[in-house]
């Protein structure tokens, strides 16, 4: 007990925590961090799995309702901590302003924007059978229907018990009925800020509530690094390859080519090329990151969809599946030289999914150009 209530203290320390307001540099010269910090295994940490729905007591079909505690109990209201990821049509929706007239974890698009003071404040009030509230309000956007997303949830404590109520919603107006609801004797917030509920014995469902910006260093210019040099090479850095030279890279060079183009138009090469991509685009666009690429490594894996005639690879697609997310964890640059040490973790529980990290070794040229030139996987130490 006493182990539980110092970690939540210290996350709660955590969560005064702002965004850093250390600038980016422009230039190509990056400041060093020591990737151990921030790459180190903790203690007794295992590869956790994507999390299934937490068991819960059963609702009576005739009753369909659980009877949650009510009580007066008294709370702070949120404070918003990272306005950069909200937006005006948020902040001014009826939901956005009830939450924050509750003791509540406002997130958009799985980012926290307010502080974590009233998990924190359940968690604690759980641990010691007292009563307490807390609401978690997970909007969010999609940009592909436009339509506006709210899964809202009141969790109510009590006598070493959770009850939790819950509704996915349409629309940010703010009318709530809940149409989930369950009771669960565990809770927690883990030390990658996720608050999980459900049943000591069993799954728990998990909910980011903390930033990493209140979690780790440097959390700005590391996200930087990941957007400007890891992200065009999603295939070999979300399952990462060792390489120390183009060549070893063959077998992955279509996927490359996919994720690089995609990375700097905005849209896939199918809308451009169909299903026959022209093998010189591939080796031009390919040899910007890597040096050394030739039309035959390109090939040599892809032989039978290989047209000589047009010189053409018949790619109509075929990738799929959960991926795990890429987190940036430290760098250093020497000389010309910079290598970007990165982890990959469980979006649902925030875990590492492997003991490794990873070391990408780079080439900067100037600030808008470079080349990649290795990758290592290194072995976290126990």
């Amino acid at each position: 007990m006493k182990k539980i209530l110092l970690v939540l203290l210290a996350i709660l320390m955590l969560c005064s925590c702002g965004v850093p307001e250390e600038p980016i540099p422009e230039d190509p010269v990056f400041e060093e961090t020591n990737p151990g910090e921030n790459c180190t295994l903790p203690e007794e940490e295992e590869n956790i799995p994507k999390p299934e729905e937490p068991e819960s007591v059963p609702i009576p079909e005739e009753e369909n309702k659980i009877e949650i505690p009510s009580e007066d109990f008294s709370f702070e209201k949120p404070e918003i901590l990272y306005p950069e990821f909200l937006t005006e049509e948020l902040s001014s929706s009826p939901a956005f302003k009830s939450a924050m007239e509750k003791p509540s974890v406002i997130t958009y698009e799985k980012e926290p924007v307010t502080d974590c003071l009233a998990a924190v404040n359940f968690v604690e009030a759980f641990e010691k059978g007292e009563y307490a509230e807390f609401y978690l309000y997970s909007f969010s956007y999609s940009d592909f229907d436009g339509t506006y997303r709210l899964y809202y949830q009141h969790f109510t404590t009590k006598d070493g018990l959770v009850y939790r109520e819950g509704a996915y919603l349409y629309d940010w107006e703010g009318n709530f009925e809940a149409d989930e609801k369950t009771v669960h004797n565990f809770v927690e917030i883990n030390e990658r800020g996720y608050f999980g509920i459900g049943w000591e014995w069993g799954d728990l469902s998990y909910y980011k509530v903390i930033s990493d910006f209140a979690l780790y260093e440097n959390e700005a210019k590391h996200r930087e690094l990941k957007e400007k040099y890891i992200d065009p090479i999603f295939t070999i850095t979300v399952s990462p390859q060792e390489f120390s030279s183009a060549s070893d890279l063959s077998s992955d060079f279509v996927w490359l080519f996919e994720d690089i183009y995609n990375y700097e138009n905005g849209h896939d090469p199918w809308q451009e090329y169909g299903d026959y991509w022209p093998v010189s685009d591939m080796a031009e666009l390919l040899n910007r990151y890597f040096n050394g690429v030739t039309k035959e490594m390109i090939i040599s894996d892809r032989k039978s969809i290989y047209d000589p005639e047009t010189d053409t690879i018949y790619y109509p697609g075929g990738r799929g599946g959960a991926y795990p997310e890429i987190r940036v964890c430290g760098f250093e640059q020497n000389g010309d030289i910079l290598t970007i040490y990165y982890e990959l973790y469980n979006p649902e529980v925030g875990e590492f999914v492997e003991n490794e990290y990873f070391a990408l070794k780079i080439l900067v040229l100037s600030k808008e150009s470079f080349r990649y030139l290795s990758q290592d996987i290194i072995e976290r130490k126990p």
